[in-house]
């Protein structure tokens, strides 16, 4: 017997479901009968809420990146932290770049579909750039970071490290990509005032990275 589900429950698991998938099986190989098997539904079920399996990997990068973003605001509101401190732990410690995080924005290339890394990107931008433009102004009244253009800054370079580093514009050899990401550290100084060196983890953290790939 079927076990019947409220709505938005059912959309969750069919999306933790699909999620699993797409980053073990990868997402060329997952069809939907899959996630049918799964959670043990009907078609018809499933297209009630997705209208193709293109649509939940749209779903599965949405609750993602949302997962980042409170993370980060979790990291914001310690008040206990420094603004230096906070950007390290937003942008190193919980950043994109893990082992989950990887094998989802490969498997999200494998969609093929321009407009959805387009949205991917944009709402990585928007969600993230008003807190770690918070985090700036913190900065500078604690006299560390100099800049009259916290949110804009952020916007920039969050866009640039998106489009550079993470998308799929460009063919960047390894170490091309290593050079993007040491300019943007670079950038990132310049923009906000700081000692040449204080981001230099953003780059490291790429080739730290990439070695073990």
């Amino acid at each position: 017997m079927r076990i019947i589900k409220e709505h938005g429950e059912r959309k969750a698991e069919i999306v933790d479901v699909a999620q699993t998938l797409f980053t073990t099986k990868g997402y060329a190989n997952s069809t939907v009968n899959d996630i049918l098997e799964a959670l043990n539904i009907a078609k018809g079920t499933f297209y009630h809420y997705f209208a193709s399996k293109e649509a939940v990997m749209d779903a599965v990068i949405e609750k993602y990146i949302d997962a980042e973003i409170a993370a980060a605001k979790i990291i914001a509101e310690e008040n206990i932290l420094t603004a230096h401190e906070k950007l390290f732990r937003i942008l190193y410690c919980t950043g994109r770049e893990n082992e989950f995080g990887d094998r989802l924005e490969n498997e999200a290339r494998a969609v093929g579909n321009a407009d959805l890394h387009q949205r991917t990107m944009a709402s990585i931008v928007t969600g993230l750039s008003p807190i770690l433009a918070d985090i700036v102004r913190q900065g500078i009244q604690e006299g560390t970071f100099n800049t009259e253009y916290p949110l804009e800054c952020m916007e920039i370079l969050l866009a640039a490290s998106e489009f550079l580093l993470h998308g799929s514009a460009f063919s960047w050899s390894c170490a091309q990509r290593q050079q993007k990401a040491r300019a943007l550290a670079w950038v990132a100084e310049k923009a906000l005032g700081v000692e040449e060196g204080q981001f230099s983890y953003l780059y490291e953290k790429q080739e730290g990275h990439k070695e073990q790939l």
